[in-house]
């Protein structure tokens, strides 16, 4: 029903003009609305994915938005200089957390054949890793333990978890011993990065910074920008905040290492007045852009990026 209610409230607003005259507005300011994105699955690992709903899109779905956003936008890449003053088409970016194989595998290829340009945000401390994170840790232990859970269930118990340590994070996922998930090894990173996609820091080993005292959120920081310098051998000048969280003392630690820019999951649109280093952006999955059949459609896609990233900004104007 809630999917109903939004294909009909993005196709409603499409008709009435109400998307253009946003995407007009926003190409006027010179904006760069980046999208976030996570996972890329095939149908059949759906059903063995313990990643939530809300961070995957399927395959056909990822395959159809990459041809709407060659279509319809200016595709941005983030690893050169930002474009900016008004322009033909709206500016948009495509990001990735985290560094799933399924990144390397589907959205890489899809999106060079559409020839988009792609940041993916790693952690340099878990790339070629099974069961790299630990809600997926916990998600399969709840599973195991009550197989009727929702995911509606499961997330609330990760929420709970993430303002907690990182020891008490592990202790809670410790009870999954399964291989599932994984990582995009150095291999395929180093793969992609020599074939034009902009690799990004996500923390060394995706900590929520604003969880961590100091000295701990600065080692974080410095060491991923370390160690994806050392095994790409070129500048990284890119960093997303994990779980989007940031505060005035972890943007200036990312000031400080020597990161250019920083984004956040604080939906709205990038403007020159932006604060560089808490740059928002538009986090997508399934439910975001399939239509009421369960296809991708291209009237959600346009209300969910552009017409709330345009909403989200106003109180800036």
């Amino acid at each position: 029903m809630r999917r109903w209610l939004r294909w009909i409230r993005a196709g409603m607003l499409a008709r009435l003009g109400g998307v253009w005259w946003a995407k007009r507005r926003l190409r006027a300011e010179g904006a760069v609305v980046v999208v976030a994105l996570h996972r890329v699955l095939e149908d059949a690992d759906l059903e063995r994915t313990n990643s939530l709903p809300g961070i995957i899109l399927r395959r056909r779905t990822f395959e159809e938005l990459a041809g709407h956003v060659a279509r319809s936008y200016s595709a941005v890449d983030l690893s050169g200089p930002i474009p900016r003053g008004p322009g033909a088409r709206l500016r948009l970016a495509l990001t990735f957390d985290d560094g799933w194989i399924d990144n390397y595998a589907a959205a890489f290829p899809i999106a060079r054949s559409h020839g988009i340009p792609i940041t993916i945000f790693v952690c340099p401390g878990l790339a070629g890793r099974q069961a790299p994170f630990w809600p997926e840790r916990i998600a399969a232990s709840i599973r195991k333990a009550r197989p009727s859970a929702t995911s509606e269930e499961i997330e609330a118990v990760i929420e709970r978890l993430k303002p907690c340590s990182p020891d008490a994070q592990r202790i809670a996922a410790a009870a999954c011993t399964e291989d599932i998930d994984s990582t995009i090894a150095w291999e395929g990173i180093r793969r992609m990065a020599s074939q034009g996609v902009a690799i990004g820091a996500h923390t060394q080993t995706h900590q929520i910074l604003t969880t961590l005292p100091s000295g701990a959120a600065r080692v974080e920081i410095r060491e991923s920008k370390s160690a994806i310098e050392q095994a790409l051998g070129s500048r990284c000048n890119l960093f997303a905040y994990p779980n989007g969280n940031h505060s005035a003392q972890t943007r200036a630690l990312v000031a400080e290492a020597g990161f250019r820019l920083a984004f956040t999951v604080e939906r709205g649109a990038w403007t020159a007045a932006t604060d560089p280093f808490a740059i928002p952006r538009v986090n997508l999955s399934e439910s975001d852009v399939a239509g009421a059949g369960g296809r991708f459609s291209p009237a959600m896609f346009d209300y969910a990026v552009v017409w709330k990233a345009w909403r989200a900004s106003r109180p800036e104007r």
